[in-house]
């Protein structure tokens, strides 16, 4: 992915050549006119870049805008009345086995968790809500699918360890 072209990464051009990347699923599930909305996150309430999502404590529940904390209590503290309301996440992912460091609560589908700072990072998860998806090896859910159902732990994912791109719920 480093790879540079006349000056400009891959990633780059690939921003700006596909800007729906960060999809939560087919354009019309975006809202009116077919567009992908644009996805923001903060990190307590002031804006970063979407590409540091991974490095704290996040979630998706007010999507397209991704909410992060440093502390993974504020977190909590800031879903507790989401979570014991509704059955809005599907999956927790974390960046280290046995549910440690930092996580999100996911509730959208993603094409490119690239964009999130998430792809190639996670290393376990939680299933929620008795819900069902695939964690995919690569972009557009392809390659090799990784299933996952109905409030399954995984503390550590072997072979699969640090090779997700993207997400999708079934």
């Amino acid at each position: 992915m480093r790879k540079r072209i006349g000056g400009i990464g891959i990633l780059g051009l690939m921003v700006v050549a596909m800007p729906g990347l960060v999809s939560a699923g087919p354009p019309s599930d975006a809202g009116g006119g077919g567009e992908t909305p644009r996805v923001t996150v903060d990190l307590d309430g002031r804006p970063i870049d979407a590409g540091r999502a991974a490095e704290f404590y996040c979630h998706d529940f007010d999507y397209p805008a991704i909410h992060c904390y440093r502390d993974s209590a504020d977190l909590e503290a800031s879903t507790a009345v989401t979570l014991a309301a509704a059955a809005v996440d599907y999956v927790v992912v974390f960046d280290y086995t046995w549910f440690a460091g930092p996580y999100m609560y996911i509730s959208q589908d993603y094409t490119a968790l690239v964009f999130l700072g998430w792809n190639d990072r996670i290393s376990s998860f939680m299933a929620r809500n008795s819900q069902r998806g695939y964690l995919w090896t690569d972009w557009f859910y392809s390659g090799t699918g990784y299933y996952f159902c109905c409030n399954q732990q995984v503390a550590s994912l072997g072979s699969f360890n640090n090779t997700f791109s993207s997400v999708h719920r079934s």
